[in-house]
């Protein structure tokens, strides 16, 4: 981004800003493109309104010399959309659909409890987004080619509107069969809301998701009605800050779940595509470290304050799918491939009501946060654990500028976990931060597995404020034999929102015979996609020529279930390029599944557009090097719970602000900085490499 003069002749600085709000600290990180300076802020999370932890962030910055004009470019990663769904207080919403088919979102597409629910005795289903008490029908049917079989009964659906209106729905969710076909029923219905609820915020599925399969497409637009008051009213709060705190860019972003940024103003329209806002930006920081350090396998592993992220990054590609589940509920939006759990340093600990300690996944958050903290709270959590364990001390936060204090901790793990099941404070605490670890290391193999992928193969990147704490441990139980820590863990998310690019996908199903199927009318999809696709590019003030289009259909064998999405490398398509997109999806099934049917006819399933504009990125710069010696960075000793050795060892602390490239490190070792602690095991060695990361040899992994 460059540097421009005013009319005084000053040099006007153009800082890009990135800040991520997680569950318990809100991390900021600012980046001057001309000079590559960096700045960092980390400040406590506003769980009533997040956007006053960003207003906090950044005044912190503003306090460092730069002036809220100096910032010409803003990305902003969010979890209200997230955190709206678990702590289920999203908006009273209604539903609208096909008469006849108000079952399909009970039925949940046929869905069973996973492995997991079964063998929890208490478990019950997610609750419905949206009740059968404030569903209603609509008397309209399309056919599958988008032909109006009955017409939409527009009486009728006013009284069912007026109806919903009455139960104090706060936006509603409209979805007809086959209305990703001829949105015409779901747009006329749109207009009679606004005639008879005014203010009502809608829905459409057409807009949502105009894909096949009525219930992916139901339940991402009841999760769009659901969230999306609380996310539009946030944005809108959000913009409302940051122009009061003299921020002029019209460059303002949010992360998108499939790692790509937009515009707030389009994250106030369509908000269920930030659901997985935080954790997507973690994956593209963990991508691209590691690009940095050679590595194009790893496993991210992003520890924050009430849960794990973990992504398998193959090859320098980050998994994506059209198929998630967040809170119990389905989700149908492109998002990139992140697994979450309940594990976080403030996790809570508790005796279960089968007479067990148990460990998440509910978290102290945070307000009041772990006990140790001296904020009110009473439940041990894993940092309080971590405290007695050693692997923190009082300063180890923030910088020393937040103490913790281990009486609160050790009387809250011994009233709470300890005294319940037998044991002393020190012998609860290991058992609380081996069952977390245990939990994650769970998720890790399953994440592993789920890609057919050997963990002998991979780094584990650590980042989050509590990730590096326990990832040597997880390196060593799940058989990974390098860690990652990135330069500064804590606020890795946030690299990440300054790490890629403007993007959006563009999708509608056409079900068809390739074969049977024009060029034309290919053709006439793919136009329609990018049509949209350039309103959007000029919405967010680009230029339609900045703008890379890139062309994909989903594609199917005659009866099969599933597809695979091919790339359409020609434009305009031609019949040549018809033929060679069954060329390309025959070679990319034997690929997948080991087998393809050259000589059988295709569908086309999805038809897809993905627009990305470049924008610049954050770099790291090289570090001073050193001798290989650490020891100018040591700043004491404490005693470090081992726990194969069951007891405490000696073990060194160091300050890694301190450390130069090349630096080695022995464990066991506690290494501290402002935003995170790192623990190197007994029998493991750490070394800097020249970026400032740390690279840890974690054991042996054959």
């Amino acid at each position: 981004m460059p540097r421009d003069i005013d009319g005084s002749g000053r040099v006007m600085t153009s800082w890009m800003v990135g800040v991520d709000t997680g569950g318990t600290f809100t991390d900021l990180i600012a980046f001057e493109a001309g000079t590559g300076e960096r700045r960092a802020v980390k400040v406590p999370s506003v769980p009533e309104d997040p956007s006053r932890a960003v207003i906090d962030a950044l005044e912190e910055l503003f306090g460092t010399g730069i002036a809220p004009s100096d910032i010409g470019f803003f990305v902003h990663g969010t979890t209200v959309a997230t955190n709206t769904l678990i702590e289920e207080d999203g908006a009273r919403a209604g539903l609208l659909i096909t008469e006849g088919f108000r079952a399909v979102y009970e039925a949940r597409g046929w869905s069973q409890p996973d492995i997991d629910d079964l063998l929890d005795p208490f478990y019950r289903k997610p609750r419905l987004l949206v009740p059968q008490s404030r569903t209603a029908e609509a008397v309209e049917r399309l056919d599958f080619t988008g032909a109006v079989l009955k017409p939409l009964d527009e009486d009728g659906l006013r009284e069912a509107v007026r109806g919903l209106a009455a139960k104090g729905i706060e936006s509603l969710a409209v979805c007809y069969l086959f209305s990703f076909r001829n949105p015409a029923h779901e747009r006329r219905t749109a207009e009679i809301v606004a005639e008879e609820a005014p203010g009502l915020r809608v829905s459409l599925s057409s807009e949502i998701l105009p894909t096949i399969r009525e219930y992916p497409r139901l339940s991402t637009t009841a999760i769009d009605a659901y969230v999306g008051p609380r996310v539009q009213t946030y944005l809108l709060r959000l913009g409302a800050a940051l122009e009061d705190a003299g921020i002029e860019t019209p460059q303002l972003f949010l992360m998108q779940s499939h790692g790509g940024l937009m515009r707030i103003e389009l994250g106030a329209r369509f908000p269920n595509q930030t659901l997985l806002s935080g954790p997507a930006a973690g994956a593209v920081s963990g991508r691209a470290l590691g690009a940095l350090v050679g590595r194009p396998n790893v496993v991210t592993f992003d520890m924050g304050g009430t849960s794990t992220d973990i992504a398998v990054i193959a090859d320098g590609r980050i998994e994506e799918t059209d198929s998630g589940r967040i809170a119990g509920q389905d989700i149908g939006t492109p998002m990139l491939s992140v697994a979450t759990l309940g594990a976080g340093g403030g996790t809570i600990a508790y005796i279960g009501r089968d007479g067990l300690m148990k460990v998440g996944p509910r978290s102290a958050g945070a307000e009041p946060g772990p006990v140790c903290y001296g904020r009110g709270g009473t439940e041990p959590t894993v940092t309080d654990a971590n405290l007695l364990l050693g692997a923190l001390g009082a300063g180890s936060v923030l910088g020393g500028r937040m103490t913790m204090d281990p009486d609160l901790a050790r009387a809250a793990v011994r009233e709470k976990v300890a005294d319940p099941l037998g044991l002393d404070a020190i012998e609860a605490a290991a058992g609380i931060v081996r069952i977390v670890n245990s939990n994650m290391a769970v998720d890790l193999r399953l994440a592993f597995q789920r890609r057919g992928a050997d963990p002998r193969d991979f780094a584990l990147v650590a980042f989050g404020g509590a990730g590096p704490l326990h990832a040597a441990a997880l390196a060593r139980d799940v058989g990974i034999a390098q860690v990652v820590v990135p330069l500064a863990p804590g606020l890795n998310s946030a690299f990440g929102l300054l790490q890629t690019d403007v993007r959006h996908i563009y999708v509608k199903s056409s079900v068809a015979v390739l074969a049977g199927l024009s060029a034309g009318a290919m053709e006439a999809e793919f136009r329609d996609l990018e049509a949209r696709a350039r309103a959007d590019v000029r919405e967010e003030g680009f230029d339609e020529t900045e703008a890379v289009l890139r062309r994909q259909i989903d594609m199917r064998y005659l009866h099969q279930g599933y597809q695979l999405a091919v790339d359409c490398l020609a434009s305009p398509v031609d019949e040549a390029e018809k033929a060679a997109l069954k060329s390309r999806f025959d070679d990319l099934h034997a690929r997948v599944y080991g087998a393809s049917a050259p000589d059988e006819d295709a569908e086309t399933v999805t038809f897809r557009v993905i627009a990305e504009i470049a924008v610049p990125k954050l770099d790291l710069p090289a570090i001073e090097a050193g001798d290989g010696d650490p020891s100018a960075a040591g700043i004491g000793a404490r005693e470090l719970y081992d726990f194969e050795a069951g007891g405490f060892v000696p073990c060194t602390l160091y300050d890694r602000a301190r450390l130069r490239a090349g630096d080695r490190i022995e464990g066991a070792a506690v290494i501290q900085q402002f935003d995170s602690t790192t623990v190197v095991l007994s029998g493991q060695s750490a070394t800097v490499e020249a970026h400032g990361n740390l690279v840890i040899d974690a054991g042996d992994a054959s």
